[in-house]
């Protein structure tokens, strides 16, 4: 069967909601042996990226597994994902994906506030019946996300 591009975006927000939920064996299913997490913003004062996190497959499972022994910021994270282009490359065997991203967070009293926005570059495999991704670069408009962030976003 073919990945569409519904079952394309289906993936973008079933990775949204895994993160959500804190279901990282669900996240981690999402994804191909090869995965590469980067989180990156461009620094105007030393105009360059700054990469705040780097991982491949068996370093984001790592950091899962450690997530409990981290300081972490109270209340919960909402990600809203909408993705805007998918272009098939490679001679059909990976789609590029852009989503915007808006990260949405909720602390211990209720109160809401953005905490990042930027956008979601995937690569995802698509040779599969199931699709999943291969690589997906958070590419930040905000550039302080503070401490006790060490989720992905």
């Amino acid at each position: 069967m073919r990945n569409t591009d519904d079952k394309l975006r289906e993936l973008v927000y079933r990775s949204c909601l895994a993160l959500d939920a804190l279901d990282f064996a669900g996240y981690l299913g999402l994804c191909g042996d090869q995965m590469r997490y980067q989180i990156i913003n461009y620094s105007p004062e030393i105009r360059k990226d700054v990469i705040l996190m780097n991982l491949d497959r068996d370093g984001l499972a790592a950091l899962f597994e450690s997530l409990p022994h981290h300081i972490t910021l109270p209340g919960t994270l909402l990600r809203h994902a909408s993705v805007y282009l998918i272009e098939r490359q490679r001679n059909g065997t990976v789609a590029l994906l852009t989503s915007s991203l808006l990260v949405v967070q909720t602390d211990a009293d209720g109160l809401s506030r953005i905490f990042a926005a930027g956008r979601y570059h995937d690569t995802v495999d698509i040779t599969q019946p199931v699709p999943n991704l291969i690589s997906r670069t958070a590419r930040l408009e905000t550039r302080d996300i503070g401490i006790g962030c060490e989720v992905p976003l």
